[in-house]
C-alpha cells in the first residue's frame, strides 16, 4: 500500500501514540505494548479489484494477541466510504479482510483494534489508482 501515513494522533483511550514506521505496502507501530503490523496486497490498490489487508498483533513478550476485534474503515473527501472487519485467521494474532475500492484517489483509512484493555485507532492514507 502506498501509505502516506498521517503522523498524527492515534486515539488510545486516554493516550496518544505516533506511528513509528511506514513504507509502501506496510505499516508497523507499537501501541500500548502491542506491535501492530499492517500489510496490503496488492501494495498499490486500484479500483474495482479487492485489496487484501492483513494485521499481525503481538504483545511486548512476542506472544500473539488473540483477544482483539480489528476493523478497517475508509472515507474519501466526498463522503464515499468503505469498511470491513478483519477476521481472525488460523494463525494466532493474524487478522485478515478485503476492501473493494470503487473510486480512485486519496482514501483516509483507520485501523481500529479493540481489546478488553482498550481501543486504539491508527490513521493512514491510501492512494487508490484507476484500474487499467
Amino acid at each position: 500500500m502506498k501509505a502516506a501515513v498521517v503522523v498524527a494522533l492515534l486515539g488510545a483511550l486516554n493516550s496518544s501514540v505516533v506511528v513509528t514506521s511506514a513504507m509502501a505496502g506496510s505499516l508497523t507501530t507499537d501501541i500500548n505494548g502491542v506491535r501492530v503490523e499492517l500489510r496490503s496486497a496488492p501494495e498499490t490498490p486500484d479500483t474495482d479489484r479487492k485489496t487484501a489487508y492483513t494485521v499481525r498483533l503481538v504483545d511486548a513478550a512476542g506472544k500473539p494477541v488473540t483477544d482483539a476485534r480489528v476493523t478497517l474503515t475508509g472515507r474519501m473527501a466526498d463522503g464515499m466510504s468503505a469498511a470491513t472487519a478483519l477476521r481472525r485467521a488460523a494463525e494466532p494474532g493474524i487478522y485478515r479482510g478485503e476492501v473493494l475500492f470503487t473510486m480512485e484517489g486519496a482514501w483516509d483509512l483507520t485501523v481500529r483494534v479493540v481489546r478488553p484493555t482498550g481501543r486504539v485507532e491508527i490513521p493512514l492514507r491510501e492512494e487508490v489508482a484507476r484500474r487499467k
